[in-house]
């Protein structure tokens, strides 16, 4: 008789289900979980979009190499020579055969600003400079430079050419990421000089100026010649 009370006390509490204060328990307990694991997410997305950006920059600079193994020039091609500045290198690449799409990256906008530009070297007293609204078509002063080693801000990629990747509409977050992932976090390379309401890093194979706003342009070296 004992046995058969007890197995009819607990059919009893199974129909009634869970009660007010173990429904509170079990919530309280997803939403510590959720608080810890959410933003665990969300940094890992947001890792592997830069990490997407950082190789995307990587394979456009070996089809580079292999291009200039080939033709022996940037500012040339198999079809002939290219115009300076062009801003659809990464087209003339996938046309001959060293990359497999154009270049695009899951950071920023992905507009059709996001792309490879062949410019003109500068000279090496040239200050690097990184517009917030880059010019594709017609040559900036400062934009092709690049203080490559971080130890004077002058321009370290010298000669007749110069390409780099230029990705528009990038959150200053991932900006900074992507200038750690490619750079380190060296005082001389990775750091970033603040003022009131800006920012910019342009030592370095990447740069940025940030002005205010929402987002900014990120410039990455690829090669100089």
């Amino acid at each position: 008789m004992k046995v058969k009370f007890l197995t009819s006390q607990a059919a009893k509490r199974a129909a009634q289900g869970f009660t007010l204060i173990e429904m509170i328990g079990v919530l309280a307990v997803i939403a510590i979980l959720a608080a810890v694991l959410i933003p665990k997410v969300f940094e890992a997305i947001n890792n592997a979009k830069v990490n997407n950006a950082a190789m995307s920059c990587q394979t456009v600079k070996t089809a580079i190499i292999d291009h200039y193994a080939k033709v022996g020039s940037l500012t040339a091609s198999t079809n002939g020579s290219l115009a300076v500045p062009t801003n659809n290198f990464d087209a003339v690449l996938l046309g001959e055969g060293f990359l497999d799409k154009l270049f695009a990256v899951k950071i920023g906008d992905s507009t059709a600003n996001t792309q490879i530009e062949l410019d003109t070297a500068e000279a090496a007293t040239v200050t690097p400079l990184a517009p917030a609204t880059p010019s594709l078509t017609t040559h900036v002063a400062g934009c092709s430079a690049f203080n490559l080693d971080g130890a004077n801000p002058v321009n370290d990629a010298v000669g007749s050419s110069v390409v780099y990747a230029v990705i528009t509409g990038v959150n200053l977050n991932d900006a900074r990421d992507l200038n750690a992932r490619v750079d380190g976090t060296s005082a001389t390379l990775g750091e970033s000089v603040s003022t009131a309401g800006s920012e910019s890093d342009v030592a370095g194979r990447v740069k940025y100026t940030f002005t205010g706003g929402a987002t900014t342009t990120v410039y990455v070296y690829l090669t100089h010649r």
